[in-house]
């Protein structure tokens, strides 16, 4: 899976741009706010259908324009795609895929797998489980597919289940939606756990490297603690009648990092977090490329911001060692920490931002700097 190019119109910041990517390595560089986050933004867009920045997609589009257009050719399943998003104001969304109407978002996440480590994901143990269970969610789609069509069958019927218990005259009136949820929870928790095993040995292993003197573990967390589903289901009914919702779901689950027996984030600096998430992102990477059917694309935003100078190599060095198929975008600042990961690359690509408009560098101008 790479991506060969991609058109840009009324993004954010950037002027209108083509740009020709490299299968491997691609170097996006320039000063503070000149537009560098936004092509890796654009990017996550086109596997995702949505920004890793903000919510409100009308931040997305240029000042005075009605949308945004993001056109890309790319590599995927062995198959030559050609793929546009273009996104509304008023939140109205058009996607096609090779010029045919593309129904679902949900789609483009197996088409395009796409992994990113930005400085937004720092604060993924301090912050509630929603976005550790989305980490989870995302790693465990790309190595069992099944996985998503019982996670919404699941969803589909929680949110029926809410419905019904305002107006439930006893728990009978919900048996039936329970009948087919249990083992839909049971399923969808199934898979999150073993994933949750496959992946606890890649962390730990990275996560060694980076934070030596560290003992962590990952733990998942199904979303309710002691009796079975059923019993609980069925021992909460009064008071999830009360409260106008379904208080044991798997939309409480939770990736739980910890460090000995407590949770990381109650015991660890905030620069040890920063690392902690690092290793997390890097291990389902690798898991994802030795179990998923497709190489994920990573993007990885600033790395200059967060990490000091020996994790800056830890992290380099991880990603000099890459399989070739894989294809790895950076954004930085300056490109002197980066030029030995340029140099140990064959097919790497270089491009500049400034105030918005996007150039190509080539490798002899690079080291002239």
């Amino acid at each position: 899976m790479h991506i060969q190019s991609l058109s840009i119109q009324n993004f954010r910041n950037l002027q209108p741009s083509r740009l020709h990517f490299s299968p491997q390595l691609n170097i996006i560089y320039g000063n503070n706010a000149a537009g560098k986050t936004s092509i890796l933004e654009s990017l996550f867009i086109l596997g995702h259908g949505r920004s890793f920045r903000t919510s409100r997609h009308s931040k997305l589009i240029n000042y005075e324009q009605d949308s945004f257009t993001l056109f890309s050719e790319l590599y995927s399943h062995n198959v030559q795609q050609r793929l546009g998003v273009q996104r509304f104001r008023n939140n109205d969304v058009n996607v096609r895929l090779n010029q045919e109407p593309l129904a679902k978002l949900s789609d483009l996440v197996s088409l395009i797998p796409i992994q990113v480590l930005a400085p937004e994901h720092y604060e993924l143990l301090t912050k509630g489980p929603s976005g550790r269970r989305k980490l989870l969610d995302w790693g465990v789609f790309h190595v069992e597919h099944s996985f998503l069509k019982r996670w919404q069958a699941c969803q589909r019927i929680i949110l029926q289940r809410n419905k019904l218990l305002k107006g439930s005259l006893s728990y009978k009136d919900l048996e039936a939606w329970d009948s087919q949820l249990i083992p839909l929870s049971d399923q969808v928790n199934q898979y999150r756990q073993d994933y949750c095993d496959s992946l606890s040995p890649y962390f730990h292993e990275i996560a060694s490297q980076f934070l030596p003197d560290v003992q962590l573990s990952l733990e998942f967390y199904k979303g309710w603690q002691g009796k079975d589903l059923e019993s609980l289901l069925v021992e909460q009914y009064l008071k999830d009648k009360k409260l106008g919702y379904t208080q044991s779901t798997i939309q409480k689950a939770d990736l739980k990092i910890l460090s000995g027996k407590r949770l990381a984030a109650d015991y660890l600096s905030r620069g040890q977090q920063k690392l902690v998430t690092t290793a997390l992102k890097l291990a389902q990477l690798r898991l994802a490329q030795e179990r998923g059917q497709q190489y994920p694309v990573f993007l990885l935003d600033d790395i200059g911001a967060e990490l000091d100078e020996n994790h800056q190599k830890l992290l380099l060095n991880f990603l000099a060692k890459q399989p070739e198929k894989q294809q790895i975008f950076i954004t930085c600042v300056h490109l002197d920490p980066l030029k030995s990961l340029i140099n140990r690359y064959n097919n790497a690509r270089l491009f500049h931002v400034e105030h918005g408009a996007v150039s190509i560098i080539e490798a002899s101008e690079m080291n002239a700097q």
